[in-house]
C-alpha cells in the first residue's frame, strides 16, 4: 500500500476515494464495484484514485483499515485505558447497532469475501486480531479491578467476546432484531464475572 499523503488536501482526497469505495463495497461486496464506479461515487478524477492507490486490492486494503477504524470508533471503552466495565463496552456497541439500522458489522460482512486473495485474507485477518487483542486487553482491565474472575484467561475471553459479537450480530441483522446480539454479549459476558446474566443497557 503507498504512503498516505502528506498534505491535508491529499489526506481529505484519499479520505473522500476510500469513504466512496468502502460504501460500495460494503453493499456490494469488495470485489463488485468498478473502479470508474468509485471514481463516480467520490467525484475524483483517475489520475487522483491512482496517484494514491496502486489499483483494486491496494484499494480494498485501505476499506478494509477504514471499516476497522469505523469499529474502533464505535467502541472507545476499548481504547480507553481508565475503563475497566465490559457492560459500557457491552452498551456502545448495542448502541452502535442500533444507529446502523441493526445491520451487518462494517468489518464482518467482508469475511468469505478474501479466501481467494491472500492479501486481503492477511489483512482482514490481522484486522481482527486486532480487534481481539483490545477486547483481551479490557477483560485484563476489568481483572485488575475485581470486575473479572481471577481465573478467566483474557486471550480466551477476548475470543469469546468477538465471537459472540459477530455470531449475534449476523443473527440481529437475518431477524431484524436486536435481542439475539443483546443475548450473545450478555451470555460471553456473564460468566467472566460469575453472575448468571448482564443486564442489557436501556
Amino acid at each position: 500500500m503507498k504512503a498516505l499523503p502528506t498534505t491535508p488536501k491529499g489526506l481529505r482526497t484519499r479520505a473522500t476515494i476510500v469513504g466512496a469505495a468502502a460504501r460500495l463495497m460494503h453493499d456490494r461486496g469488495l470485489a463488485a464495484p468498478s473502479m470508474d464506479e468509485v471514481l463516480v461515487g467520490s467525484g475524483t478524477g483517475k489520475s487522483q484514485l491512482y496517484h494514491y492507490f496502486d489499483g483494486k486490492q491496494d484499494l480494498a486494503v485501505a476499506v478494509l483499515h477504514h471499516q476497522f477504524e469505523l469499529v474502533m470508533a464505535a467502541q472507545p471503552a476499548l481504547h480507553d485505558l481508565s475503563c475497566d466495565d465490559l457492560g459500557r463496552w457491552r452498551n456502545e456497541v448495542l448502541r452502535a447497532h442500533r444507529a446502523s439500522g441493526l445491520g451487518t458489522c462494517p468489518l464482518g460482512v467482508f469475511v468469505g469475501q478474501t479466501d481467494h486473495d491472500p492479501v486481503l485474507r492477511a489483512t482482514l485477518a490481522e484486522l481482527f486480531a486486532r480487534w481481539q487483542g483490545v477486547l483481551s486487553d479490557l477483560v485484563s482491565r476489568a481483572q485488575a479491578a475485581g470486575r473479572v474472575r481471577a481465573d478467566v484467561d483474557p486471550a480466551t475471553a477476548g475470543r469469546a467476546l468477538l465471537t459472540a459479537l459477530q455470531g449475534g450480530t449476523i443473527l440481529a441483522h437475518l431477524h431484524a432484531d436486536p435481542a439475539p446480539l443483546a443475548q450473545a454479549l450478555a451470555d460471553a459476558i456473564a460468566p467472566l464475572s460469575g453472575t448468571a446474566r448482564t443486564r442489557e443497557d436501556t
